[in-house]
C-alpha cells in the first residue's frame, strides 16, 4: 500500500518544528540572574569599578615615583658642528673646520632637604584615598545595581498588570457586544469599551518598552550581553531602625569622611613642605667627555659635588603656607556639612522605610476593595443595574490599586537597601561575593 505524502503539510510541520526549536533554545540560553550573582558580575565587569581600580594602580605608581626621586639619572649628549672656515687658534692660524662633542653624565641626589620623604608620605595618603574612593564606588555601584535590578522586576510586574488589564477589558467588551446583540445595551457602551481596549493595548505596549529599556540599563551596568531572567530576591535585614545607632554606624563607615581626614593630612604635609624651601639640596654629578675633530677624540672627565641653598623666593613660600591653612578650614567646614547631611539622610531613610511598610498594608486593603468593587460592577452591568461607565471606573481603580501595591512593595525593599547604603553596610550585606572581588 502506498502512502501519499503531502509535501505542503510536511514543509509547514518542519517550519513549526524549527520555530519551536529556536524558541526553546532562546529560553534555555536565558540565564537566571539572581541579585547576588549580579553583584558578583558587577564587581568583575563594571567599567566604573575597573576605572577605580586603575586609579589605585596609578596611585601606587605615584608612590613609587616619589621614592625614585633618590635614584640617579644618566644622560648622553652628542653634537657635531661644521664651521664655514677652520676655527682661528689663539696663536694664529686655523684649526679644523668641524668638531665632535660627546658627553655622558651621571647625577646622584644625596640630600633634598627632607622633601622626598614628605612627598612619599603624601603619595601614600593619595594611595589610601584611591582605595577609599574605590570602596565608595563599590557601595555606589551596588546600590545603582539594586535600583536597576528592582527596576526590571517592577517593569515585569507592570507588563503582567497591563496584560491582565487588557484581558479584563476584552472580556467586558465581549459582554457588551453580547448585550448589544440582545438589545439590552446601547452603542455608546460599545464605543466606550473599544476606546478602553485601545488604551489598554497602548499601555501594554508602553510597559513592554519600559521593560526592554530596564533590561538594557541593568545589562549596561553589568557590561553583560547574554540573555537573562531575574527573580525577586529573598531579603533578610537585621539592622535596627534606631537613628542614633544607624548614624553612628554611618559615621564609622562613611568613605567621604575618611577621604576628608586623609586630605587633611596631605594639606598639613604640603604646609610643612612649603617650610622646607630654605633647606639645601646636595647632589653629586660626574661626566665623561669626548671632543675634537674626530668622533670620540680627546677624552676628559669631571666630578662635581653641588650644593644649592635657596635664599629668597619672593615670599611665595609664606603665601602658599597661608593657602594651605585656608584649605584646612575648608576641609573642617566640609566635614561638618557632611555629618549634618548624613544625619538627615539616615533619618529620611528610616522614615521612608516605616512609611512604605504601613503603605503596603493600606495598598493590600485597597486592592481587595477594588477587586470586590470590580466584581460587583461587572455583575451589576450584566444585570442591567449599572452603567458601562461604572465598570470602566471600577477597572481603572482596580488597575491603579495593583500598580500602587507593586510600587510600594519594591520601594519598601529598595528603601531598606538604601538604609544599608547610607550606613555603609551594603558590602557587608553581600558578604563573600564582594570580599572575594579580586
Amino acid at each position: 500500500m502506498k502512502i501519499k505524502v503531502n509535501k505542503k503539510n510536511t514543509v509547514i510541520t518542519l517550519f513549526l518544528l524549527m520555530i519551536l526549536f529556536f524558541s526553546s533554545s532562546a529560553v534555555i540560553a536565558a540565564e537566571n540572574l539572581e541579585l547576588e550573582e549580579a553583584v558578583k558580575l558587577l564587581i568583575e565587569e563594571n567599567r566604573t569599578l575597573k576605572n577605580a581600580r586603575q586609579d589605585i594602580d596609578n596611585a601606587e605608581k605615584d608612590e613609587e615615583l616619589a621614592v625614585r626621586s633618590y635614584f640617579p639619572t644618566l644622560d648622553l649628549q652628542s653634537s657635531y658642528t661644521k664651521f664655514d672656515e677652520g676655527q682661528q687658534l689663539p696663536l694664529g692660524g686655523y684649526g679644523p673646520d668641524e668638531n665632535y662633542s660627546t658627553s655622558i653624565s651621571l647625577t646622584q641626589p644625596i640630600w633634598m632637604g627632607g622633601k622626598v620623604s614628605m612627598q612619599k608620605e603624601i603619595a601614600a595618603y593619595g594611595l589610601e584615598i584611591a582605595r577609599t574612593e574605590y570602596e565608595k564606588t563599590v557601595e555606589d555601584q551596588i546600590f545603582s545595581l539594586i535600583q536597576a535590578y528592582y527596576g526590571v522586576l517592577q517593569a515585569e510586574g507592570m507588563v503582567e498588570i497591563r496584560q491582565e488589564a487588557l484581558d479584563i477589558v476584552n472580556e467586558h467588551l465581549r459582554v457588551v457586544k453580547n448585550n448589544l446583540e440582545a438589545g439590552i445595551a446601547i452603542r455608546r457602551d460599545l464605543l466606550q469599551s473599544q476606546i478602553e481596549q485601545r488604551n489598554a493595548e497602548e499601555e501594554l505596549t508602553a510597559a513592554r518598552n519600559n521593560l526592554k529599556i530596564a533590561r538594557r540599563r541593568l545589562a549596561q551596568l553589568l557590561n553583560y550581553e547574554a540573555q537573562y531572567s531575574v527573580e525577586k530576591p529573598k531579603t533578610e535585614f537585621d539592622f535596627s531602625l534606631d537613628q542614633d545607632q544607624l548614624f553612628k554606624t554611618a559615621v564609622e563607615n562613611d568613605p567621604q569622611l575618611m577621604i576628608l581626614e586623609l586630605n587633611k593630612e596631605i594639606v598639613k604635609l604640603n604646609q610643612k613642605l612649603e617650610g622646607q624651601y630654605y633647606r639645601p639640596n646636595v647632589s653629586l654629578n660626574g661626566s665623561y667627555d669626548w671632543q675634537g675633530e674626530e668622533f670620540m677624540d680627546e677624552k676628559s672627565w669631571s666630578m662635581t659635588l653641588g650644593v644649592n641653598v635657596p635664599l629668597y623666593d619672593g615670599g611665595k613660600g609664606g603665601i602658599n603656607a597661608d593657602k594651605q591653612e585656608n584649605e584646612l578650614q575648608k576641609l573642617a567646614n566640609n566635614r561638618q556639612d557632611l555629618l549634618e547631611n548624613l544625619n538627615i539622610e539616615v533619618e529620611d531613610s528610616i522614615l521612608t522605610v516605616k512609611e512604605n511598610a504601613e503603605k503596603i498594608d493600606l495598598e493590600i486593603l485597597s486592592l481587595e476593595n477594588a477587586a470586590e468593587n470590580l466584581e460587583i460592577a461587572n455583575k451589576s452591568y450584566e444585570a442591567g443595574v449599572a452603567s458601562n461607565t461604572d465598570v470602566i471606573d471600577a477597572q481603572s481603580t482596580y488597575n491603579q490599586a495593583k500598580i500602587s501595591l507593586l510600587q510600594s512593595e519594591y520601594e519598601y525593599d529598595i528603601e531598606r537597601f538604601r538604609t544599608l547604603y547610607k550606613s555603609g553596610r551594603l558590602k557587608e550585606y553581600f558578604g563573600d561575593v564582594v570580599n572575594n572581588e579580586k
